[in-house]
């Protein structure tokens, strides 16, 4: 299927590893030009390597990035137009901030997690849309978590700060839809990624539980009767950035095998 997107330009956040790498892979094959940007120059080498090996026509550039520093956010909106000029897709991707209870997190744990993932999200856009509106057309899709529909114990803050992401992401497909700008979030499930290793590993020790009865007992609990893999979920986020996904727009599709219990 031919997604319509050939020669668009695309900046992908947290895209040296996992879900953010399968989505550049995906993006690449489609014959989009990727700007990627992560915590980790060397990673990110790595990846536009890989990336190169398997679609040996992409162009891609990359430049380390702490999206939480409005320092680093701006020298990063300055790379991407200096090598890119406009962008037409925005993927937003953010590791999920540390654990813990809403009555144990502290108010610079919660005031972390809002610059992390509220402000670089309404920073980013900020850059790129106005270029989107005059050429009337432009994607934006932000990954967030199944916890947006129903929270996660221990995941207070990534619980309260995705929820305000998606509304206001809401929101702002609204205001851009008349310029055939689409905005959708994708939330996952059990998608089988580092993050989600280490809040098993957290999980597991404590139930008390070995590794094995917890993960049995984890995925029993997904209809797929598994793990999703990134790339999976790359092939949804990819659809949402494509032109034959133009009338999607301020939807959470869920990546979940199921999981979620909720109708909606």
């Amino acid at each position: 299927m031919d997604f319509g997107i050939k020669h668009k330009h695309a900046l992908i956040c947290g895209a040296s590893k996992g879900i953010g790498r399968a989505i550049a892979k995906e993006l690449c094959a489609e014959g989009v030009k990727v700007f990627l940007c992560a915590r980790t120059k060397e990673v990110l080498s790595e990846t536009a390597e890989t990336i190169k090996k398997d679609c040996p026509s992409a162009e891609i550039y990359f430049q380390a990035c702490d999206l939480s520093s409005p320092d680093d956010r701006k020298q990063l909106i300055a790379s991407v137009k200096e090598k890119l000029g406009s962008i037409d897709i925005v993927v937003h991707n953010t590791g999920g901030p540390k654990t813990s209870k809403a009555e144990d997190t502290k108010i610079e744990d919660w005031d972390s997690g809002f610059k992390q993932l509220f402000l670089s999200v309404a920073d980013i856009n900020n850059a790129f849309l106005p270029s989107m509106k005059e050429r009337k057309w432009g994607r934006i899709v932000c990954v967030t978590s199944l916890s947006i529909m129903e929270p996660i114990a221990n995941l207070s803050v990534s619980n309260a700060v995705r929820s305000a992401v998606t509304a206001m992401l809401k929101t702002l497909s609204d205001e851009v839809a008349p310029f055939n700008i689409t905005v959708n979030c994708v939330a996952p499930g059990a998608i089988e990624t580092d993050r989600l290793q280490d809040l098993m590993e957290q999980r597991t020790k404590a139930s008390g539980q070995s590794k094995e009865e917890y993960q049995k007992q984890y995925v029993a609990a997904i209809p797929a009767g598994r793990m999703g893999t990134p790339e999976e979920f790359a092939a949804v986020t990819a659809f949402l950035c494509s032109q034959r996904a133009s009338y999607v727009t301020g939807s959470t599709i869920c990546v979940d095998g199921g999981k979620r219990r909720s109708t909606y």
